[in-house]
């Protein structure tokens, strides 16, 4: 069931090369009150990603500001955030667009482009690396 949320208890597992929906929280970057929304994470190579197709959005904003979120449903609630323009970055994109089952015009490429021809616009969308703290 990748993509859905079954309860705030019971949340998917996630998959090597897939996303699963969760509930990220992330102070707003002005009144510092959380702001909350359901983002896809996608898992590759045993890392967490989550990634919006340009840097304008709110919540990237508000995640660039914070360096920090919360991920509801996860061991470990609190996630350092870190902009990531590696390979690994590109690829989780590529992998996010696939796992998605159609097509998406809302990249600056083509959903089925390859990790390289993403590599390439990484410096214009947003890809976070979460890593649990503590």
């Amino acid at each position: 069931m990748i993509g859905t949320i079954r309860s705030a208890d019971t949340p998917d597992p996630y998959r090597e090369g897939g996303y699963v929906l969760r509930v990220l929280s992330v102070p707003g970057r002005v009144t510092g009150q959380p702001r909350s929304w359901p983002i896809a994470v996608v898992r590759l190579l045993g890392q967490h990603y989550i990634c919006a197709p340009n840097r304008r959005r709110d919540w990237v904003r508000n995640l660039l500001a914070a360096g920090w979120c919360t991920v509801e449903g996860d061991a470990a609630a609190v996630h350092k955030a870190t902009l990531s323009e590696d390979d690994n970055a590109a690829q989780a994109v590529a992998a996010y667009l696939g796992a998605l089952g159609r097509p998406s015009t809302m990249w600056p490429f083509p959903s089925d482009a390859p990790a390289a021809t993403i590599r390439q616009h990484l410096h214009e969308i947003a890809v976070f690396l979460l890593t649990p703290s503590g």
